[in-house]
């Protein structure tokens, strides 16, 4: 069955349906003609699937099931008659719940999109499902055994390991289904917000106690937190991953054939993933579509320190290890990403095609702090997103192709999740973000890979940052690749024999306070990670950074990457031992390159590194709060060269979707291609014949 064919690897250009307090009001004929507009709308804007974003605390609407479910069915209806489907979203566990009218209005302002509506305290004691408390499911707290508490969303959460919460959300899914007809569902937030905070559960304690026989100590046990010399540490950073994967396990076994799963995740890769317990390897137990939410502004907007403003080169790296979690199981990946005019929608749209995921593009009117007469005059989605949609649906030659792997790149899941160096964000993590960066500036185009290859045959060359520690299981994978003619470069901190640098690691953080050792919410709007995460500085090696062949193939420095020591002279190994193509890219200064392959043609694809944005000051003046993301409104790729130079038999065909027109040239085997001033994103087809 073809990519094309299969329900659940075809691809998809989504776009949210946003449910507002009025649609509420429901049945209603005004509101139905309101469904069967916005329908057509998004047919016309090139959407082929439309995913709901409303009620998104789906618990807190428990009294109103039947009227939400039926707004959905009549939503899924007009869709369908427009050649769409829709998919709902919403999350699993979390509750909004709050004690004072101040919480209140912090609901209200800062989780608009939620439609923030719930029960009293006293309502919600006495609240069942199936004849069981909901209230019984919440987690607990680990420094105090309480019912854990969210201040930046004013919400509790259900623990998604116990057995009661699981068979009512089981039920749920199967009664939304039946009841409106939508062919897919991103099942939020099964995942550890708070971070190590959570959770002390019985259900979670009981888990720690099989694993390894050991109660879940209190904070003030510093043998035990955050000690990674500890095995029982590191089975409760396991069990934490294990519990979301289950749990999605579980949710798909209840699922028709054909059904979209997936669930909200923005790294995989970093050190809160151990925090948060969220992986998309672990997701995908029960998961059948890898979703990267790109948070905040994209591009960044880069003078308002209150939002979110990740640089593109984080997103994909992010994207990097969400494919290979993918293509592990044969599966697509969808990133989703937040603007709110034309301009941003491109290039949202264009960082996912350059590791070919779908997008989901999103406004977030809720998050910019405006009165509704005002949000009600911005754009839509279906608004702003058919020049690139309509673009991906007239060319669908540029985006069949799989992406080239001249080389892996080593993500060490035993180093990331079970060393200290792992945990903290200036270490291991910092390594394999640079090295991948590196890759996409200059052109090369890399896999990451979880599995050392067999041999050297799809992956002549594989690179290894800092790769602290490694099980034997790995050890001798590595061994059967490199005696199957693979080329290894390792570098930084090593467990590998004849690979050491010379530094001792710290296992724990030196923490004086235990509470200081987990995250808080101070502001009671954007969660602080603990100083032992965000600044530990770990010691450089004082070793020269010099290459030596340890074996045949596995060749080793003692420098990190992230120390910039290693940039010439990695780049020199590379270029020797990587896998060849018909094209080599000899200047593209100033753009992410990645290189796709089928079966008549290669496919380069560029995007600008770095962008110059501004926002919409008369209405950021007027904002009462600031959450997330800007009203960006001026995009101008920044820093980019003029004239892409390529070697290559063939002349390309040139598509620049949001620029004029390029120029193409060839002479003695190079390609020249000029560019309009500050293109920002570029794809090349070049015929293999």
């Amino acid at each position: 069955m073809s990519v094309q064919n299969n329900p659940i690897t075809e691809r998809k250009r989504i776009a949210t349906w946003w449910m507002k307090w009025e649609d509420l009001r429901w049945p209603n004929a005004d509101n139905l003609d309101k469904i069967k507009a916005r329908a057509e709308a998004m047919a016309k804007a090139n959407i082929t699937t439309a995913m709901f974003f409303g009620c998104h605390f789906r618990w807190d609407y428990l009294p109103y099931f039947t009227i939400l479910h039926d707004y959905l069915a009549a939503v899924s209806e007009e869709l369908q008659k427009c050649g769409l489907e829709l998919w709902d979203h919403h999350s699993v566990n979390l509750i909004h719940r709050y004690d004072t009218t101040e919480e209140m209005r912090h609901v209200m302002l800062h989780s608009g999109p939620h439609i923030p509506f719930s029960p009293s305290r006293e309502a919600a004691a006495s609240w069942q499902y199936k004849g069981k408390y909901l209230n019984d499911w919440r987690m607990r707290d680990v420094k105090t055994g309480e019912v854990l508490y969210y201040p930046q969303y004013a919400a509790e959460g259900f623990c998604y390991r116990n057995p009661d919460f699981i068979e009512a959300y089981l039920d749920y899914a199967k009664r939304l289904i039946k009841d409106t007809g939508i062919t897919g569902l991103s099942a939020d937030d099964p995942v550890n917000y708070m971070r190590f905070n959570s959770c002390a559960c019985p259900h979670c304690r009981a888990a720690l106690k099989e694993r390894t026989g050991v109660d879940l100590p209190p904070i003030e046990d510093r043998s035990f937190w955050q000690n990674w010399d500890n095995p029982a540490w590191r089975a409760w950073v396991d069990l934490r991953f294990e519990a979301s994967g289950e749990f999605l396990k579980k949710l798909s076994g209840i699922l028709p054939e054909g059904f979209r799963l997936t669930t909200c995740g923005s790294n995989s890769a970093d050190p809160e993933a151990n925090a948060k317990g969220a992986d998309a390897r672990s997701f995908l137990r029960g998961c059948n579509y890898v979703n990267l939410e790109m948070r905040g502004n994209t591009p960044p907007y880069k003078h308002d320190p209150v939002t979110d403003n990740r640089p593109l080169s984080t997103c994909m790296v992010s994207s990097s290890h969400h494919q290979a979690a993918a293509r592990e199981k044969g599966y697509r990946c969808f990133a989703t990403g937040f603007g709110f005019t034309e301009e941003t929608a491109n290039i949202v749209w264009a960082v996912n095609k350059m590791l070919d995921s779908d997008c989901w593009f999103s406004t977030l009117k809720e998050r910019l702090g405006l009165p509704d007469h005002i949000l009600n005059t911005l754009p839509n989605e279906w608004d702003v997103v058919g020049k690139a949609f309509g673009f991906e649906k007239e060319h669908p030659e540029l985006f069949t192709g799989k992406q080239v792997a001249q080389l892996g790149v080593y993500f060490s899941y035993e180093t990331r999740k079970h060393t200290f160096f792992g945990g903290a964000q200036r270490g291991y993590y910092l390594d394999f973000k640079k090295t991948l960066e590196q890759l996409f500036e200059v052109g090369i185009s890399p896999h990451t890979l979880f599995d050392f290859p067999k041999d050297g045959t799809d992956y002549p060359l594989v690179l290894v940052p800092s790769p602290l520690a490694m099980t034997e299981d790995e050890k001798a994978k590595l061994n059967t690749y490199l005696e199957n003619g693979g080329i290894a470069l390792v570098y930084g901190p090593s467990a590998l024999q004849g690979c050491d640098n010379g530094v001792v690691y710290p296992t724990s953080p030196a923490v004086s306070n235990p509470v200081d050792a987990f995250s808080g919410v101070p502001n009671g709007t954007r969660i602080t990670l603990p100083d032992w995460m965000t600044k530990t500085e770990f010691p450089a090696t004082e070793l020269a950074a010099k290459w030596k062949e340890v074996r045949r193939g596995l060749f080793y420095n003692p420098g990190r990457i992230s120390e910039g020591k290693l940039t010439d002279s990695l780049l020199s190994l590379i270029k020797t031992y990587m896998k060849h193509m018909p094209i080599e890219i000899l200047d593209s200064e100033g753009y992410f390159v990645t290189v796709f392959e089928d079966e008549d043609s290669f496919v380069v694809r560029m995007l600008a590194a770095d962008f110059d944005t501004d926002i919409d000051h008369k209405l950021d003046e007027m904002r009462f709060h600031r959450s997330r993301v800007n009203y960006i409104n001026y995009v101008q790729a920044t820093g980019v060269t003029q004239e892409l130079r390529l070697r290559t038999d063939h002349l390309p065909r040139v598509f620049t979707p949001f620029n004029a027109p390029a120029s193409v040239q060839m002479e003695d085997g190079v390609c020249t291609v000029s560019l309009p001033e500050k293109t920002s994103f570029i794809i090349l087809r070049i015929a293999k014949n």
